[in-house]
């Protein structure tokens, strides 16, 4: 009998390789993320010390022009957080759109691994007959050289 051969076999090997390189995509875009979340931390750091130092001035004696500056560098600082945050929002959502991908195409790969499975024990199944067969017909051819021999004797 020939050997098994699974029609959907490049397919499946085809998906398996989207499926590593979805999964890369996501590790890049949870490194994204991670770098993003510091960005974010540093500018509230920088924030807070901006406002300590401004605070601290206020307190004893701050010119005009620089409550100005402190006020507008700290409305930047503000501005720079708000804009880091709506990226790490479109990060957020395009992982979560990188993991269905990744859900979909692995429940694909799994029907296809269940079809493959149930072909290639179909295909257990009709060797084992055919060679259930053979041996038939051998014992068979024996018994009947057997008889026939033992008739001649």
């Amino acid at each position: 009998m020939k050997k098994f051969k699974f029609s959907l076999e490049k397919i499946l090997q085809l998906k398996e390789q989207i499926l590593k390189n979805l999964k890369n995509d996501l590790s890049t875009l949870q490194m994204q993320l991670r770098e993003k979340e510091k960005d974010i931390e540093s500018l509230k750091i920088k924030y807070r010390v901006s406002n300590e130092i401004y605070n601290d001035k206020s307190s004893k004696s701050i010119m005009p022009y620089e409550i100005k500056f402190y006020k507008d560098y700290m409305n930047s600082i503000l501005n720079s957080i708000k804009k880091a945050e709506e990226e790490k929002e479109l990060i957020l959502k395009k992982i979560e759109a990188k993991k269905q991908e990744i859900i979909d195409l692995n429940i694909e790969i799994s029907s296809i691994e269940k079809l493959k499975e149930k072909k290639l024990s179909k295909y257990n199944y009709q060797v084992q007959k055919v060679e259930e067969i053979l041996i038939e017909e051998f014992v068979s051819s024996s018994s009947i050289n057997t008889n026939s021999s033992l008739k001649l004797n």
